[in-house]
């Protein structure tokens, strides 16, 4: 089951659990990191059950056996101490949250196990007065903290559809901006699923916008969700597993209307069906759930393009059809803002102004505001409300509104070209492999600098620059020595880079004019200027001249240093390639000067200059072309927004 589960089906789990109030607790296990196993002894005969909780994600009753750890947690020890032997009371649900409450009693009071089954989740032990003893995770909001010793704080109510009355559920549409089925999902707190059964149920396509929806379709969702309220309330479940191709991928309270192409199968109990998905977790790895917040970001960004278009293509046509509207009225309108022009030449205008307003072609007229509203028409429609301008005449108001036509007709065309490459950019995110083959070896031998900004010279000379104040410390504190030189980009914000005396292999290389050029470029070009300028300067030093110690009353930041004697300085181009290049055995993916690259890339290069491209898509771009991973190629690109200029043995598609 892909889904987590929603307030419903709590709601639906808390009931059945209900029949185990009365028993007891007998064992507790941590199965992994976030499965906990509680087994209970039931009140009659000697069958046992156990709660099989998955932090976050399922909470089910089964008699599945299962491989108990030798030794256990911290955390279940904790729960052993605390609720063997107790007697269960209460099994609750917090406020139609996603939250279980279970109340065990011992001779010293109630303790409380709380299940919180949203977001990243957890389990927590409240003692008799509420407070924490221990949580499974520490966690920690503005609104709340969970950690050992506090009283524990629910997060805040949820709105609760059981209570909802018709007034509220319509008060709660006309404040949304979104469609439907999210709108119903979040606003009436009834989840994705069950909002889009309610949508079918009621006849109303789910992506309507909420401003679109009239009264009779509100009411009529409203009545369609009292039906499905009852339902719950009168206990009419029937659980159903959903079948799809042969195999469990759900389960249901009841059928839905809204699956299509799947096969149902009867169970008997909601909580003991779950158990079903025990075994079918489906883990996803960081870079799979950034690759789908990608894709869903670049799909609600390309949603309200779309909106916008539409949006400026009927204002545009609005306009125009209001300049046209008044050249057709152009006498009737005259004569009113003759009428006008008049009047605000007297002294006492209130008869002058209910003269005005009792044209019939006047709508609203108010001069301290600046107001006029006339209702015109072409004879062929329904008349529509044009604003006017009362000290303009009716020709410079039919151009001033053919020139805001124009003036949207230029953000139309920006935003067309932003859909563009919203598309584009969206194509892009889907072809990339979510999980992507990395062509480096797991057991490739690391490099120290590969912690650093890194490239080898043209001639040799192996390059290295911090990343961030912190390893700026540690290049030149540990790796500046003598016959070396420094380098940095004359701007605040820059890399602290070293120009080794020495190749990969630590034989004597001279340092040459030439490679103190490009040391000096590289540390330009991965420095702030990048996103300031085309062009900046950089300087090199000896050893000697670098120094921490400061002048007596002055301050040297972590990452800075002093500076003495002269500065040897040069002027470069901003711009980086990126290749991949031999390193001992096997290939490593290098940014660097052009020279340098182009003088060692196997397979191609790309150049890359200040931009307006977002780093991740150019990474993407890049990491397909060379078959390897984005963070590595992220870990290589200057620090900012770029554009690949052009590509050189490759191309980019």
């Amino acid at each position: 089951m892909e889904r987590g589960l929603a307030s419903f089906d709590i709601y639906i789990i808390v009931s059945e659990l209900q029949e185990l109030i009365g028993c007891y607790m007998e064992k507790i296990y941590q199965l992994t990191r976030d499965e906990i196993l509680i087994r209970v002894q039931q009140k009659t005969a000697n069958q046992k059950e156990s709660l099989f909780i998955r932090n976050g994600e399922l909470f089910c009753r089964t008699q599945k056996s299962f491989d108990a750890p030798e030794k256990p947690s911290l955390f279940a020890m904790t729960l052993r101490k605390y609720l063997l032997n107790g007697r269960i009371s209460a099994i609750t649900q917090h406020e139609f949250d996603r939250i279980i409450k279970i109340k065990i009693g011992r001779k010293e009071g109630n303790y409380t196990l709380v299940c919180e089954l949203f977001s990243k989740g957890n389990i927590i032990l409240l003692n008799p007065e509420g407070r924490i003893i221990r949580p499974l995770i520490k966690q920690e909001w503005a609104s709340r903290l969970i950690k050992s010793g506090e009283i524990y704080m629910p997060p805040p109510a949820q709105t609760n559809p059981f209570h909802m009355t018709e007034h509220d559920f319509q008060e709660g549409l006309s404040k949304s901006s979104k469609d439907l089925v999210r709108t119903l999902a979040s606003s009436v707190n009834l989840s994705g699923m069950y909002a889009e059964e309610l949508c079918v149920r009621a006849g109303v396509d789910k992506n309507t916008k909420t401003s679109d929806v009239d009264t009779a379709s509100s009411k009529k969702i409203y009545d369609e969700l009292q039906k499905f309220l009852a339902v719950f309330q009168e206990k009419k479940i029937h659980p159903v597993l959903v079948k799809k191709d042969g195999a469990i991928v759900d389960i249901l309270p009841f059928p839905f209307l809204s699956y299509t192409g799947v096969d149902y199968e009867d169970t008997s109990s909601f909580a003991k069906g779950l158990e079903m998905f025990i075994e079918m977790r489906s883990v996803k790895k960081p870079q799979e759930i950034k690759h789908q917040k990608n894709i869903e970001k670049l799909q609600r960004q390309l949603t309200q393009q779309q909106e916008l278009i539409e949006g400026f293509k009927k204002s545009i046509d609005q306009k125009k059809l209001e300049a046209d509207l008044l050249y057709i009225n152009y006498q009737a309108c005259e004569k009113i803002l003759q009428e006008i022009t008049l009047l605000l030449r007297q002294k006492e205008k209130n008869d002058a102004i209910l003269k005005v307003c009792q044209y019939p072609l006047v709508k609203q007229f108010d001069p301290t505001a600046n107001e006029l509203v006339v209702l015109l028409s072409d004879g062929k429609g329904s008349p529509i409300d044009v604003s006017l301008d009362f000290r303009k005449s009716v020709s410079e108001n039919a151009e001033q509104k053919y020139g805001e036509g124009k003036k949207i007709q230029e953000k139309l065309k920006g935003a067309q070209e932003a859909i563009v490459s919203t598309k584009h950019e969206l194509q892009t995110v889907k072809e990339t492999d979510i999980v992507e083959k990395k062509k480096e070896m797991k057991h490739e031998k690391q490099w120290w600098f590969e912690r650093f900004r890194w490239f080898i010279s043209t001639e040799g000379n192996l390059v290295v620059a911090g990343r961030d104040a912190s390893s700026n410390d540690v290049v030149v504190k540990k790796y500046l020595s003598d016959g070396d030189r420094y380098a940095h980009a004359d701007i605040h914000g820059a890399p602290s880079c070293i120009i080794k005396g020495k190749g990969l292999n630590d034989e004597k290389i001279q340092i040459t004019e030439k490679t103190l050029q490009e040391a000096c470029q590289f540390a330009s070009s991965y420095s702030r200027a990048w996103n300031q300028y085309g062009e900046a300067s950089a300087y090199w030093v000896l050893p000697e001249q670098v120094s921490k110690t400061p002048e007596s009353g002055e301050y040297v930041p972590k990452g800075a240093f002093i500076i003495r004697g002269k500065r040897n300085y040069y002027r470069s181009t901003l711009q980086v390639a990126v290749g991949l290049v031999p390193i001992g055995t096997g290939e490593k993916l290098m940014g660097g000067p052009v020279v340098a690259i182009a003088a060692r890339a196997v397979k191609g290069y790309a150049i890359l200059v200040p931009g307006v491209t977002k780093k991740s898509v150019v990474a993407q771009k890049i990491a397909k072309a060379f078959q390897v991973s984005t963070e590595t190629v992220e870990k290589v690109l200057p620090p900012g927004e770029c554009t690949i200029a052009k590509t050189i043995g490759f191309e980019i598609v």
